[in-house]
C-alpha cells in the first residue's frame, strides 16, 4: 500500500462558521460530516462515477474496471478489492481504518477542528460543528460533494442512494437434506440435452 500523500498546504487557521467548502476536499468534509466510513465511501462514490469500479445493486458487489486512481483515497479502495470483486461493506471497513484515512484525520486535527474525545474517538471541535452545519445547509453540487457533506441520503443517483444506505444482503443458503447433500439440485425443468449432446 503506498504511504498517505499529504498535501502541503497553509493551514487554513481558525474559521468559525464562515470556512468556504472550496477550502476543504470532500474528504476533509465527509470526515467532519460523517467520520472515517463516510470518506470511504466517498472516494468509492468517484470511482463508481468515473467508470473506474462497478457495484451491484443486488449483491453489493465492488468490482475494479480500471486501476487509475486520482488520490491516495482511491489508491486505498482499489488496492482493497482483488481481481474477483469484494463486498462493499468488508471493503469500506477496510478503507476507513486506512493510513490514508487517518491522514485526513491528521488535517483536520492541525486545523483544530477535530480533536480526541472520549475513549480515544475524534470529535469535531466547536469550530469543526459550525463547518458541519454549514456544510449540511450548502452541500454543493454533484453527488461525491451532496455524500460528503449530507450522507447517503443526499445522494441523487438512486442505485447508488439505494446501496449506500443499506447493508450487504446475507448469502443465500441451499436447504440441506437430512443425509447431507443438498435439496433439489436436480429438479431444474431444463432438458439433460439442452446444453450437450445427451450421450
Amino acid at each position: 500500500m503506498q504511504p498517505p500523500v499529504r498535501r502541503a498546504r497553509p493551514s487554513r487557521g481558525r474559521h468559525g462558521a464562515g470556512g468556504s467548502m472550496s477550502e476543504f476536499s470532500p474528504y476533509e468534509i465527509a470526515f467532519l460530516c460523517g467520520g472515517p466510513a463516510r470518506v470511504a465511501q466517498t472516494a468509492l462514490l468517484a470511482l463508481y462515477e468515473q467508470r473506474r469500479v462497478r457495484v451491484s445493486r443486488g449483491t453489493h458487489r465492488v468490482n475494479v474496471v480500471r486501476r487509475e486512481p486520482d488520490d491516495p483515497l482511491q489508491a486505498a479502495v482499489l488496492e482493497q478489492v482483488p481481481g474477483t470483486g469484494m463486498l462493499l461493506g468488508p471493503l469500506l471497513e477496510a478503507v476507513a481504518g486506512s493510513p490514508e484515512v487517518r491522514a485526513v484525520a491528521d488535517d483536520l486535527i492541525a486545523d483544530d477542528l477535530l480533536h480526541t474525545g472520549f475513549r480515544g474517538a475524534l470529535r469535531p471541535t466547536k469550530e469543526g460543528k459550525a463547518l458541519r452545519r454549514g456544510f449540511a445547509q450548502g452541500p454543493g453540487t454533484g453527488d461525491v460533494a451532496r455524500l460528503a457533506a449530507l450522507g447517503p441520503e443526499g445522494v441523487q443517483d438512486a442505485k447508488m442512494r439505494e446501496v449506500l444506505s443499506t447493508d450487504d444482503p446475507k448469502p443465500l443458503r441451499l436447504p440441506k437434506e437430512a443425509g447431507g447433500g443438498y435439496r433439489d439440485l436436480d429438479s431444474s425443468s431444463l432438458s439433460d440435452t439442452q446444453y450437450g449432446t445427451g450421450g
